[in-house]
């Protein structure tokens, strides 16, 4: 398996990893109503947005996958994928350390580089094809 293939499992865990960030600094946890929970915490605070970067990560895993599975469907090369689902995971990580640290600006052209490695997925599935 692809090391971009292993990036695609990494994804699919930093909802769950922003989440337990959230969960952990936003009081006491109920996890009888873990959506009510996380949508009732503080606005502005560490968890609040912790919680927003959680959503925004399910969002990422949703552009992210489907390039990934079709850029591997149609035999882009391995360093491709790689170079572009490192790239893809590397922005998401700065991504959730600029939201921890309520840095907007860095966080908004962190994640559009994000979003470039995944056009670029697409392109390359393009020319491949």
């Amino acid at each position: 398996m692809l090391f971009a293939h292993w990036m695609l499992l990494v994804a699919s865990f930093l909802p769950i990893v922003a989440a337990a960030c959230a969960k952990s600094r936003g009081g006491k946890y109920d996890n009888n109503n873990p959506r009510d929970f996380l949508e009732n915490l503080r606005p502005g605070t560490f968890a609040k947005r912790m919680s927003a970067a959680q959503n925004n990560s399910w969002e990422a895993l949703l552009m992210f996958a489907p390039a990934l599975l079709i850029a591997t469907h149609y035999h882009v090369a391995a360093e491709t994928l790689n170079v572009l689902a490192g790239g893809f995971i590397a922005t998401r990580l700065v991504y959730l350390c600029c939201y921890a640290k309520n840095w907007a600006t860095p966080r908004s052209l962190v994640w559009f580089v994000g979003v470039l490695c995944v056009v670029g997925l697409y392109v390359a599935a393009n020319l491949a094809a």
